[in-house]
């Protein structure tokens, strides 16, 4: 299975290289030292030593796609999962340059003690004292624990960095486990859970994206995995849209991208794609249990080993409408078999591929214990 995604450095830099400047590079292959110098003799050089290889993940992609921000000299990410931040520090340590932390903390409407319990977090969490502190006050907080921001100032790691992540979505979007791991740090990073109120349940996942672009870029790498689109995007609304709207927020809404139905959510479900943030599937699982064609297709777990015709499910679940027509449902998507007894009446079993689908949502049942606790999911 594909697990990473590996550039040659020399490549990389050798394509930057313009009639005003360029890099010279020396070096064996495992690391290179890169000069950079100027053709008319002006400007100001830099040097800087890099490995051979610079290795990245699917999901490192995923998570800089979603919340990061590659400027003309410099890198910063921004997240409050603990996780997000562990794989992008690991990925930007391959560049040995300095990396710039500082902590965001949204404290209005917060006691005394949250802003001292962010720090000690992190600083725990990070083996580091942060030196910066922002708070900000015209926000309430949305996280646990603030918002971590990790910072490279480099010209040349910027560029380098803006090819690795155009090359990767090409590469992604055409490899299905490319996709999947990517999948994982986009949601991470811009995934949003819809809970309706009135039922309690999931109702869709929404993938932000300002661009329509990129929003059709992440529609192809869902559709390699197995996930249908039936919704339009949700458009980009501005500031100023919104204000005439009389929206509460003056920052309007970044687009997205809707995932909806039963079947999508089994799918992301099955492939983890909510792995990467514990708190968004705890979310999930939560409200998906309350899903009525999750309980259904539980509730058919009494059939597990046994063959059962209409008139058995009919008898089990007392003629109950919803949990017959999902028979045909069930036999429709491979979760059961059926053999013909006679003209009118089928005999039905459950297949290895409703155990297996089974099994992991009991278990999960199983262990979902978690309360759920309020962040920006």
């Amino acid at each position: 299975m594909k697990t990473c995604l590996i550039f040659n450095t020399k490549k990389l830099i050798n394509k930057l290289n313009s009639q005003k400047e360029f890099y010279e590079i020396k070096g064996n292959g495992i690391n290179y030292e890169v000069h950079k110098r100027y053709r008319d003799k002006q400007g100001r050089p830099f040097s800087l030593m890099l490995p051979g290889q610079i290795i990245t993940s699917p999901e490192v992609v995923g998570l800089i796609v979603g919340e990061g921000y590659i400027g003309d000299r410099n890198f910063v990410f921004a997240n409050s999962n603990e996780e997000a931040i562990t794989k992008i520090i690991d990925f930007l340590r391959q560049f040995n340059l300095p990396i710039k932390m500082y902590l965001e903390i949204s404290v209005k409407n917060k006691e005394k003690y949250f802003e001292k319990e962010c720090i000690e977090f992190w600083e725990t969490y990070l083996k580091t004292n942060l030196k910066r502190v922002r708070l900000r006050r015209e926000f309430d907080t949305i996280t646990r624990h603030g918002t971590i921001h990790l910072i490279i100032n480099n010209s040349l790691v910027a560029k380098i960095l803006r090819q690795i992540i155009q090359i990767s979505k090409i590469k992604i979007e055409q490899d299905k486990q490319f996709s999947i791991a990517y999948l994982k740090g986009a949601i991470a990073a811009e995934g949003n859970i819809n809970v309706k109120k009135s039922t309690n349940c999931v109702y869709m996942i929404r993938i932000s994206a300002t661009e329509e672009k990129e929003r059709k870029h992440y529609k192809r790498c869902l559709e390699k995995v197995g996930i249908k689109i039936f919704c339009k995007d949700m458009p980009t609304i501005s500031s100023e849209e919104g204000i005439k709207r009389g929206w509460k927020t003056t920052k309007g809404r970044a687009g997205a991208v809707i995932i909806s139905k039963w079947e999508n959510f089994i799918k992301i479900f099955e492939l983890g794609l909510l792995d990467l943030h514990k708190d968004k599937k705890d979310k999930f699982l939560e409200y998906f249990f309350n899903n009525k064609f999750t309980k259904q297709f539980m509730d058919f777990g009494h059939f597990l080993s046994k063959e059962f015709t209409m008139k058995d499910a009919q008898n089990y679940f007392g003629f109950r409408g919803r949990h017959l027509n999902r028979v045909l449902t069930l036999w429709k998507e491979g979760y059961l078999s059926r053999n013909k007894l006679n003209q009118v009446k089928f005999l039905y079993k459950p297949t290895n591929k409703y155990h297996l689908l089974y099994k992991k949502l009991d278990n999960e049942l199983k262990l979902h214990t978690t309360p759920l606790v309020k962040s920006d999911l």
